[in-house]
Formats: structure tokens, C-alpha cells, sequence
């Protein structure tokens, strides 16, 4: 589980989503919100300007949004990770709009347990089990607001937890969190996991060593989580990710059909 990122957890069996429904639009009011509060959207190309907008359209329909802690979870903070949650959809109809994850769950900041335990020596020591993301098998997604929010200073270059979450969610689908999200055909299976592999020890062995990498060492933790981590910089910092890793940055261009490297500002 990501302390300070998230992770997947519980639960079985995926069923195969729907496509997404054609015909909504986003009113006047959140295409104001996508202008002012989500850095991507003026570099995202006019042609699939439409179809986000149809699928945060649906996304605000079909998904609760629930405050935790008091939290209110306005209008906007839904447009906001709506928004990031369906650009990674722009070029996977077939997988429908994330069908297993029907709640999204925002938390004020970090959040988890505190578990007090009894030391060898007769001491107490409290163990803080904090997270800023988690995801469960067909249950929600939970997203801390403190690290998403655009104004906060709780955002990290390079990071986003609702691409991170959400592309667990894209994983679970086929029933495994293994870092395999359902590929579009087997015939794309041997160089996924080839590149996959390769990428994953190399990460490992830089964090074991100590040495400072572009992709997040909390990736080096198992597949599933590299390949979290790979998804929020393939969405965030694409060209350099493409000049660092270049065959990594063509699998996850090959499986989201989008060349974000292409429009978007780093």
C-alpha cells in the first residue's frame, strides 16, 4: 500500500465494462472549472476536448462523490478529478468508465489508523498507517484532497494521485492487481511484459542502491504499483519520460492509444 501515494486492496472477480454513452455535454459552469483549475486542458487538442467532455459529463452522473471527516466535496473538486480521471480514458472505449469503481471518496488530507503496540522492552510505541490513495476492488477510490489540490502545497511535481488510483482501477479490471491492465490483444502481452520487467528491476535496483530516478522508487515496491507510478508520469511529465524511457513511455502509449508527449506542456 502507498503511504503517500495507494494502493489496490480486497475483494474479486471484474466484470467487463460498458462503453461509454454518447450524446452528454459538460455544462458551461465545469467547462469554466477545466479552464481555470485543470493545467492540462488548454494544450489538450480541440478534437478530443468533445469526447472529455462527454465523459466527465457521464463520470459526475454515474460516480458518488463523498466527503470524509466533515469534508464538503464541492462542484469543482469533482470536475477536478473527473477531469483526470478521464483523460486516461480518451483512447479506451472498450473498457467502459471505470464500471467496478462506482464511488470516490475524499479525504480532507492524509488519512488511515494509528495502531499502538507493545514493544519487546515493555515500551508503547503508536505506528502511523497514513495514506494519501488507496483503491479496492470493485469498491471506491480513495483520493486526500491536501495532495490533489492544485492550490495546495501538498502537490508534487511530476505526482497525481487520481492518475495513480485510477490506473489501479484500469489494473483490476481483469480480476489481478499485477500490473497487467487488460491490453487489447494477447499478441501485445510478450512486449509488455518484456519492457515491464526490464523497467521494474532497473527501478529496483536504483532504489536498492540508492540512486535518484525519474520514475517514483515507490514504483520499485511490486508491478502493480510500477505501473501506477509509470501512468502519473506518462500523464504528467510525458516528454521527458519518453526521452528517459523511451520504450516504457511506447508500451503505455500503445495501451492508452494517446501520445500526451505529442500536446502537452511538461
Amino acid at each position: 500500500m502507498r503511504w503517500l501515494r495507494g494502493s489496490s486492496s480486497d475483494a474479486d472477480g471484474i466484470p467487463a465494462g460498458q462503453p461509454p454513452r454518447a450524446g452528454e455535454d459538460l455544462d458551461a459552469a465545469a467547462r469554466d472549472v477545466l479552464r481555470r483549475a485543470v493545467q492540462f486542458y488548454p494544450a489538450l487538442p480541440e478534437a478530443q476536448r468533445d469526447r472529455l467532455h462527454r465523459l466527465i459529463a457521464q463520470f459526475l452522473v454515474e460516480k458518488d462523490f463523498w466527503g470524509s471527516q466533515n469534508l464538503t466535496v464541492t462542484f469543482e473538486m469533482k470536475v477536478y478529478i473527473a477531469a483526470h480521471a478521464c483523460l486516461m480514458l480518451l483512447g479506451l472505449p472498450r473498457l467502459g468508465l471505470y464500471p467496478t469503481a462506482r464511488e470516490v471518496i475524499v479525504f480532507p488530507s492524509h488519512f488511515g489508523e494509528s495502531i499502538e503496540c507493545i514493544a519487546p522492552d515493555g515500551r508503547r510505541i503508536v505506528i502511523h498507517d497514513h495514506f494519501i490513495g488507496q483503491t479496492w476492488r470493485r469498491g471506491p477510490v480513495l483520493l486526500s484532497w491536501d495532495h490533489i489540490d492544485p492550490a495546495s502545497r501538498g502537490m508534487m511535481a511530476g505526482h497525481n494521485t487520481i492518475y495513480h488510483e485510477f490506473a489501479h482501477v484500469l489494473d483490476l479490471l481483469d480480476g489481478e492487481a499485477d500490473g497487467v491492465p487488460p491490453l487489447e490483444s494477447a499478441d501485445q502481452l510478450p512486449g509488455w511484459q518484456r519492457v515491464m520487467r526490464a523497467e521494474f528491476e532497473s527501478l529496483v535496483a536504483a532504489d536498492r542502491a540508492g540512486r535518484r530516478s525519474f520514475l517514483d522508487p515507490y514504483g520499485a515496491q511490486d508491478p502493480a504499483e510500477f505501473f501506477a507510478v509509470a501512468t502519473e508520469q506518462f500523464f504528467e511529465q510525458p516528454r521527458r519520460f519518453q526521452r528517459l524511457h523511451r520504450a516504457l513511455y511506447g508500451q503505455l502509449r500503445q495501451f492508452y492509444k494517446q501520445d500526451p508527449a505529442a500536446w502537452m506542456v511538461s
